[in-house]
Protein backbone atom coordinates (compact mmCIF):
# COMPACT_ATOMS: atom_id res chain seq x y z
CA UNK A 1 0.00 0.00 0.00
CA UNK A 2 1.15 3.56 -1.13
CA UNK A 3 1.03 6.26 2.00
CA UNK A 4 1.15 9.20 0.82
CA UNK A 5 1.62 12.13 3.57
CA UNK A 6 -1.26 15.19 3.74
CA UNK A 7 0.42 18.49 3.10
CA UNK A 8 -0.69 19.11 6.95
CA UNK A 9 2.95 18.76 8.45
CA UNK A 10 4.90 21.56 9.47
CA UNK A 11 8.33 21.87 7.33
CA UNK A 12 11.46 23.96 6.84
CA UNK A 13 10.75 24.52 3.20
CA UNK A 14 7.48 26.14 3.51
CA UNK A 15 8.27 28.35 6.17
CA UNK A 16 10.45 31.67 5.41
CA UNK A 17 11.32 32.15 9.17
CA UNK A 18 9.94 35.11 11.97
CA UNK A 19 6.62 32.74 11.90
CA UNK A 20 4.53 32.38 15.41
CA UNK A 21 3.82 28.88 16.45
CA UNK A 22 1.45 28.30 19.32
CA UNK A 23 1.38 24.41 20.57
CA UNK A 24 -2.34 23.30 20.91
CA UNK A 25 -1.96 19.95 22.68
CA UNK A 26 0.53 18.20 24.73
CA UNK A 27 1.51 15.69 21.74
CA UNK A 28 1.27 12.27 20.97
CA UNK A 29 4.14 9.13 20.68
CA UNK A 30 4.62 7.68 17.54
CA UNK A 31 7.01 5.84 15.60
CA UNK A 32 9.35 6.42 12.61
CA UNK A 33 11.01 3.75 10.75
CA UNK A 34 14.49 5.02 8.45
CA UNK A 35 15.20 3.94 5.10
CA UNK A 36 17.63 1.60 7.18
CA UNK A 37 15.11 0.08 9.02
CA UNK A 38 15.98 2.28 12.74
CA UNK A 39 12.48 2.85 14.39
CA UNK A 40 12.85 5.84 16.28
CA UNK A 41 10.15 7.21 18.95
CA UNK A 42 9.09 11.00 18.02
CA UNK A 43 6.64 13.28 19.35
CA UNK A 44 3.87 14.95 17.36
CA UNK A 45 2.17 18.24 18.06
CA UNK A 46 -0.90 20.00 17.12
CA UNK A 47 0.11 23.99 16.30
CA UNK A 48 -1.26 26.92 14.88
CA UNK A 49 0.53 28.98 12.41
CA UNK A 50 -0.48 31.52 9.76
CA UNK A 51 -4.10 30.61 11.34
CA UNK A 52 -3.96 26.87 9.56
CA UNK A 53 -3.81 24.06 12.02
CA UNK A 54 -0.02 21.48 11.25
CA UNK A 55 1.10 19.21 12.67
CA UNK A 56 5.02 19.52 14.44
CA UNK A 57 7.69 16.92 15.23
CA UNK A 58 10.51 18.42 16.51
CA UNK A 59 13.80 17.16 16.18
CA UNK A 60 16.00 17.04 20.02
CA UNK A 61 17.08 20.40 19.29
CA UNK A 62 14.08 21.72 19.91
CA UNK A 63 12.71 19.42 22.40
CA UNK A 64 15.35 20.57 24.53
CA UNK A 65 14.45 23.86 23.86
CA UNK A 66 11.15 23.78 24.85
CA UNK A 67 11.69 21.78 28.42
CA UNK A 68 14.31 24.08 29.24
CA UNK A 69 12.25 27.27 28.48
CA UNK A 70 8.93 25.46 29.74
CA UNK A 71 9.50 22.35 31.48
CA UNK A 72 9.57 18.40 31.19
CA UNK A 73 5.54 17.87 31.23
CA UNK A 74 4.31 18.80 27.79
CA UNK A 75 0.25 19.50 28.83
CA UNK A 76 2.32 22.79 30.55
CA UNK A 77 3.24 23.65 26.86
CA UNK A 78 -0.51 23.79 25.59
CA UNK A 79 -1.11 27.62 24.46
CA UNK A 80 2.14 28.15 24.40
CA UNK A 81 4.09 30.46 21.29
CA UNK A 82 7.72 30.68 19.59
CA UNK A 83 9.29 31.87 17.00
CA UNK A 84 10.33 29.94 13.85
CA UNK A 85 14.28 30.32 13.06
CA UNK A 86 15.43 28.64 10.07
CA UNK A 87 19.06 27.42 10.06
CA UNK A 88 21.04 25.33 7.34
CA UNK A 89 22.08 21.54 8.91
CA UNK A 90 23.35 18.45 7.22
CA UNK A 91 20.02 16.48 6.40
CA UNK A 92 21.52 12.88 5.62
CA UNK A 93 24.34 14.65 3.45
CA UNK A 94 22.33 17.11 2.09
CA UNK A 95 22.53 20.89 3.24
CA UNK A 96 18.91 22.17 4.13
CA UNK A 97 17.36 24.31 6.40
CA UNK A 98 16.04 23.23 9.61
CA UNK A 99 13.71 24.61 12.06
CA UNK A 100 14.73 25.63 15.41
CA UNK A 101 12.23 27.37 18.07
CA UNK A 102 13.22 30.74 19.45
CA UNK A 103 10.79 31.01 23.19
CA UNK A 104 12.79 34.48 24.26
CA UNK A 105 11.74 36.30 21.12
CA UNK A 106 8.16 35.64 21.77
CA UNK A 107 8.47 36.17 25.62
CA UNK A 108 10.36 39.26 24.30
CA UNK A 109 7.82 40.63 22.60
CA UNK A 110 5.07 40.41 25.14
CA UNK A 111 6.86 42.27 27.90
CA UNK A 112 7.32 45.07 25.47
CA UNK A 113 3.84 44.68 24.23
CA UNK A 114 2.73 44.78 28.26
CA UNK A 115 5.03 47.95 28.42
CA UNK A 116 3.24 50.22 25.97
Amino acid sequence: MKIELSGDFLKAEDCKGGEIVEILDEGTLSELTSPEGKVKKVINFAVKIDKEDKTFTPNKTNLKIFVEGWGEESEEWIGKKFKIELVKTNVFGEVKNSIVANLKVVEKEKVETVKM
